[in-house]
């Protein structure tokens, strides 16, 4: 398990996730997605509304929908699973969620769901956190933000 923290993206604005969806390799993007404790600048009714807790969708239909709207994530979670993994399985765990959740700051970082490959996090518009059992998932946004740093190691200086 690897985490990273990132303190600048790309774009403009924390966090643009069509640039980190971009970035994604297709393995992660043919598994199913769950957006959960989200709040953006505007939400595509449909497919994100503002008045759900969560979303589970396939990231290639995810990346699709991200890419036709700038959308502004100031909080959010995103946690993919392999595609054989069924929503009902899903919600028998606490949804994941960034706003208050103490266990992403501990030195022996998790993913929210063991069920989970993947997690990126927009934490208050401000940074981004991304989890992964996929080392290569890691490793790829290092090399794309250079203002990184483990997270694990970042959480170590603050326990």
């Amino acid at each position: 398990m690897k985490g990273l923290i990132i303190n600048k993206m790309r774009s403009d604005y924390f966090t643009n996730m069509s640039e980190v969806f971009n970035l994604l390799p297709e393995e992660e993007l043919n598994f199913m997605w769950l957006i959960s404790n989200y709040e953006c600048n505007i939400y595509p009714s449909e497919q994100i509304p503002f008045d759900k807790d969560y979303v589970w969708m396939k990231g290639t239909e995810l990346k699709e929908i991200l890419n036709q709207k700038e959308i502004m994530f100031i909080w959010g979670n995103f946690t993919s699973y392999s595609s054989d993994t069924e929503l009902k399985d899903v919600l028998k765990y606490r949804l994941p969620f960034a706003d208050g959740n103490k266990d992403l700051w501990r030195k022996d970082i998790q993913l929210s769901n063991p069920l989970s490959n993947t997690e990126l996090i927009s934490w208050d518009g401000s940074v981004f956190l991304a989890l992964s059992k996929n080392t290569s998932i890691i490793e790829l946004l290092k090399n794309k933000y250079p203002n990184n740093e483990d997270l694990s190691r970042y959480n170590s200086d603050i326990d």
